[in-house]
């Protein structure tokens, strides 16, 4: 058996057997080198649209913190204006106080707290059908400062203005 021996072409073998057989057909014309070579170089910097968009982009506001809860003794919370009573009465009369500077007392004599003598109770009406109820506005005995004191005093006041008006009006009217 005679053996034949194969011998592999190496890729340097084969490109010159290329380039010859190119010389051959085209021995006159310069050979171009490969496209990958002649491309120029690509700029990777952003580039600016060629027109300026409608709009200017859309800034969202962020949501507003929100504000620090308000705590109150329970002695000093007064209902808010929409839900304040017109009638404030003493509990154990069932009717409003008679003398409203003795409502509030000074706890010293030179203090600034004061202390409340009656149990006052507005008479209000809550919820969608207006239900009447009782709800306590200050207890017997609480110690309020002068600023609460004040604006139920101040109420106190315009409620006894307000009945004496009706009662000179009813008087006038028999």
């Amino acid at each position: 058996m005679a053996g034949t021996t194969r011998t592999r072409k190496t890729a340097a073998a084969k490109a010159a057997e290329t380039a010859a057989a190119a010389e051959e057909t085209t021995p006159a014309e310069p050979v171009a080198p490969p496209a990958e070579e002649t491309a120029p170089a690509t700029d990777s910097s952003p580039k600016a649209p060629d027109a300026a968009p409608l709009e200017p982009p859309a800034v969202q506001e962020p949501p507003a913190a929100p504000e620090a809860p308000v705590y109150a003794t329970p002695t000093e919370v007064i209902p808010d204006d929409e839900n304040l009573s017109e009638v404030i009465i003493d509990d154990a009369t069932k009717e409003p106080p008679a003398d409203v500077a003795g409502v509030f007392v000074p706890l010293t004599e030179y203090g600034s707290v004061l202390v409340c003598t009656v149990r006052l109770v507005e008479k209000t009406y809550l919820g969608p059908h207006r239900n009447p109820v009782h709800r306590l506005l200050q207890p017997k005995g609480a110690h309020v400062s002068e600023g609460v004191a004040a604006r139920i005093r101040e109420r106190l006041e315009a409620q006894a203005a307000r009945l004496a008006v009706q009662a000179d009006d009813a008087a006038g009217e028999q």
